[in-house]
């Protein structure tokens, strides 16, 4: 099998042992965080089908729904989809222009990459910021949903936080690819 990530090839195992070997080297935070995503998109996924399952057979059945069940099911795709984000960025595998990056070799590629990660850092964090003033919004008004009458503004604090964590990860990959750059290492 090969790896989507570094692209090693491996036979018998679950895990790419190259990548799983950067995993473990990652440091606790990083591990804490890697765990809890990944346990946070299955949670919110298992979820979502039981609360489209369960819409499904009551307007079926009782020809009636769950009370504000649809816009949970929204809020839950948008839990998935920044946390996704996040995966995605943890693991490199975003989309991502860097048409520069492809036509340049060794550590000036590094330095570009670095440029690139920086300048998407500073995207997220401004989005941080935008969806912060949101969110803040959204508390003030004080709108609650339907569902389990939970606030609003509670269920889109993923949208800065979200933007939080890809920010920090961006900046991660800066640091490692400026460093890898400076010392003149390619991976």
């Amino acid at each position: 099998m090969q790896c989507l990530k570094c692209g090693n090839d491996f036979d018998g195992l679950y895990q790419c042992p190259l990548c799983s070997e950067v995993w473990r080297k990652s440091g606790k935070f990083n591990q804490t965080v890697t765990r809890i995503e990944d346990f946070l998109i299955a949670l919110f996924l298992i979820l979502m089908v039981i609360m489209v399952l369960m819409q499904i057979v009551m307007r079926n059945l009782f020809q009636s729904g769950i009370p504000g069940g649809e816009a949970f099911i929204r809020h839950l795709v948008l839990w998935i989809a920044f946390i996704g984000a996040g995966v995605a960025t943890r693991s490199q595998s975003h989309v991502r222009i860097d048409v520069l990056a492809h036509l340049l070799k060794g550590s000036v590629r590094k330095y570009i990459d670095g440029v690139v990660n920086l300048f998407s850092c500073g995207v997220c964090v401004i989005l941080v910021a935008a969806s912060c003033q949101f969110v803040w919004i959204e508390f003030q008004s004080q709108n609650h949903s339907a569902f389990l009458n939970l606030p609003v503004w509670a269920l889109q604090t993923v949208m800065p936080l979200g933007y939080l964590v890809i920010a920090i990860r961006f900046a991660h990959s800066s640091v490692i690819d400026f460093n890898n750059a400076f010392r003149g290492k390619v991976q």
